[in-house]
């Protein structure tokens, strides 16, 4: 760790970087003021995340959750999903977006470009690729549950990405990843919302607690990651430092973000040591792009409810443009200023309904 950090401050200084956090803006194609206002944002909604938190605790019938809480499974019992229930669901609810967002998904699923068998030898996980003009590939293993539903609408939301793209050449279809989530993001968004509406309270709870899981650790952990990773190179640029005095400021972060949402005496001041993304020189601050990604996606949901119609004449101009621009400029030309805090307000206050309905549902 000191060896990595340590080679970016020196090679930083050398190109001209005023710090890693600037070297990485640029790469993700956003500013320090874009970032500085989704960082706010992000603060001031932590007691929104604390207040899930702490129903979860209830739910499982503890006092307070400690580190090893966090992924606690709530229900054993939630409703089975098959693949061709899934597939279906998923494009039902992306054509009541569109006409041409459900054929498309039609379309993935009639000429199978979804390899979503469990087999003996393929690994866990999911991902996207496009391959030639506007077609895709999603590989994953789909299991009987909401979970794999939502994996399913949200790599079917970076395929349509790709079909935006399509008449773009290699080099304008470069997408940051900040912004290489905003399609997935929204289409995952638009089924989670159609069952909620559909399904009962004991279903609802466990869709509700895997999107409020993943939010949190987007949200509340990676800003502790950030947090760290930040004050790790403001130290390594005078001296080494030791592992203890790494634990102390992993933990601290963590304190910050998660506050009394987590008992403090059970934390992981070792998450530094065994995290991946901390130890890539080529990889600095490897954790507030996903945060931009999930908030983007659904900021530009919260406009859609306001305004579908008005939202939908521009939405897939702003997928085919995401190579074309830094993403306050692109954003800005569909009239979204995300250089201010009220663009990922409105973003945190849609996770913030959930947290509403997860409370209210665990209180009954």
């Amino acid at each position: 760790m000191n060896s990595i950090k340590g080679q970016v401050n020196t090679l930083g200084k050398r190109r001209g970087w005023e710090s890693p956090i600037d070297e990485t803006l640029f790469a993700a194609n956003i500013d320090r003021q874009t970032l500085d206002a989704m960082m706010e944002a992000a603060r001031e909604a932590f007691p929104s995340f604390r207040r899930y938190l702490q129903a979860k605790a209830k739910a499982l019938g503890i006092e307070k959750l400690a580190w090893y809480d966090i992924f606690s499974p709530l229900t054993a019992d939630e409703k089975e999903w098959s693949y061709e229930e899934g597939s279906s669901f998923v494009a039902e609810q992306f054509s009541s977006y569109s006409a041409k967002m459900g054929d498309f998904a039609r379309r993935a699923f009639n000429e199978d470009w979804v390899d979503a068998e469990p087999r003996l030898g393929k690994r866990d996980g999911a991902f996207c690729t496009s391959i030639r003009n506007d077609e895709s590939r999603v590989m994953m293993n789909f299991k009987p549950a909401y979970g794999s539903v939502s994996t399913l609408a949200h790599e079917l939301g970076h395929a349509y990405h790709n079909l935006c793209l399509a008449d773009r050449t290699d080099l304008q279809s470069s997408t940051p990843m900040t912004l290489a989530e905003t399609a997935s993001i929204f289409c995952e968004t638009i089924v989670r919302n159609a069952a909620l509406q559909q399904l009962d309270a004991k279903d609802k709870l466990a869709i509700l607690e895997a999107s409020l899981q993943g939010s949190c650790q987007v949200v509340v952990d990676i800003t502790s990651r950030y947090l760290f990773e930040k004050a790790v190179f403001e130290q390594r640029a005078n001296r080494e430092l030791s592992a203890k005095e790494m634990c102390a400021i992993m933990e601290d972060a963590q304190k910050q973000t998660y506050g009394d949402g987590l008992d403090e005496s059970v934390l992981h001041p070792y998450m530094w040591a065994m995290k991946p993304h901390y130890y890539s020189a080529g990889r600095s601050f490897y954790n507030f792009p996903y945060m931009f990604g999930l908030l983007f996606g659904l900021g530009l949901y919260a406009i859609y409810e306001k305004d579908p119609e008005g939202f939908k004449t521009g939405y897939d101009e702003l997928l085919s443009s995401t190579g074309l621009a830094d993403a306050a400029e692109l954003a800005q030309k569909f009239g979204i200023d995300i250089r201010t805090k009220a663009f990922w307000k409105g973003s945190l206050d849609t996770i913030g309904k959930d947290v509403d309905e997860f409370v209210k549902i665990v209180g009954q």
